[in-house]
């Protein structure tokens, strides 16, 4: 019965399966625009990087919305995403990247900085690339950092109240189904599969709800990050995020990974490694 129900479920598939969309968004990503991100940093026309900057910005916008447009079409593309591996796995809340991946990265790029100054006195500098990128980050603003508090410590407040939302959806959906199925196991007419499909049902318009919020979240913090950051820091963080998201699917490192004993997840966590001690 249940087998059946799910099926009905996803009648109402996308023209698209959302799979196709993301393998191309993603080569997009590696092959396009990080290339001419990373050539415009190496250049000296600040246009020209912001233009780049902003395609980038907008490329992870335009993936977010394709993602709430395939979790409204059919929901199941959003819960079962086989084009996952086991590295990209751990890091996902709500079926995407958690957004405190975005908030430790720009963080790293603040402690990083500011241990390379106390270690470099002299204010001397080694990089082939302009001076305003390899200062970019350093002595940043009491703006941007009170900036970059007040989003970790809104992640620290929104976050556990989704993961709440979810629970409640998954228990409530739990409790209803198997007493449904249970009550009408021996029937012989359709009210048990009505009954548990209104089940199934419920639970899938929580959980794309939940979902849809999360990603307003996370696309908010990325809109949030940016708008606090300088052109040239913007493009280091979105340089460091394309890089990180490319990175999850090498395939010799995830080989490696795989292979390791020491590959090992806890899921029950709720990712708090994510969070750090900034709220007070």
């Amino acid at each position: 019965m249940l087998k059946s129900v799910f099926t009905r479920q996803k009648q109402h598939t996308s023209p698209r399966p959302f799979k196709e969309y993301y393998t191309e968004w993603f080569n997009t990503l590696k092959n396009n625009h990080l290339p001419l991100l990373r050539r415009s940093i190496s250049g000296d026309s600040l246009t020209l990087l912001s233009t780049h900057v902003e395609l980038l910005h907008q490329h992870f916008q335009s993936y977010y919305q394709a993602l709430d447009a395939a979790a409204t079409t059919d929901a199941s593309q959003i819960l079962n995403q086989d084009w996952r591996n086991s590295l990209e796995k751990p890091l996902l809340w709500i079926s995407d990247i958690h957004p405190f991946v975005f908030t430790n990265l720009a963080r790293s790029f603040l402690e990083d900085e500011e241990m390379e100054s106390d270690e470099n006195m002299s204010g001397s500098i080694s990089s082939d690339r302009p001076w305003q990128i390899s200062m970019a980050w350093r002595n940043p603003s009491e703006t941007l950092i009170t900036r970059m508090e007040q989003i970790e410590c809104g992640l620290k407040s929104i976050v556990p109240t989704l993961n709440e939302r979810i629970a409640r959806a998954e228990g409530g959906f739990l409790d209803r189904v198997v007493g449904d199925w249970f009550s009408c196991r021996d029937r012989s007419d359709n009210k048990g599969k009505v009954a548990v499909g209104n089940d199934v049902k419920a639970y899938m318009e929580e959980f794309v709800s939940v979902f849809l919020y999360a990603n307003r979240l996370r696309r908010s913090v990325l809109v949030d990050i940016i708008s606090a950051a300088s052109v040239y820091q913007s493009a280091l963080f979105l340089e460091g995020l394309s890089k990180f998201l490319i990175g999850l699917k090498d395939h010799d490192l995830v080989n490696s990974v795989e292979h390791s004993k020491s590959f090992c997840f806890d899921h029950g966590k709720d990712h708090k490694e994510f969070c750090g001690s900034r709220c007070h």
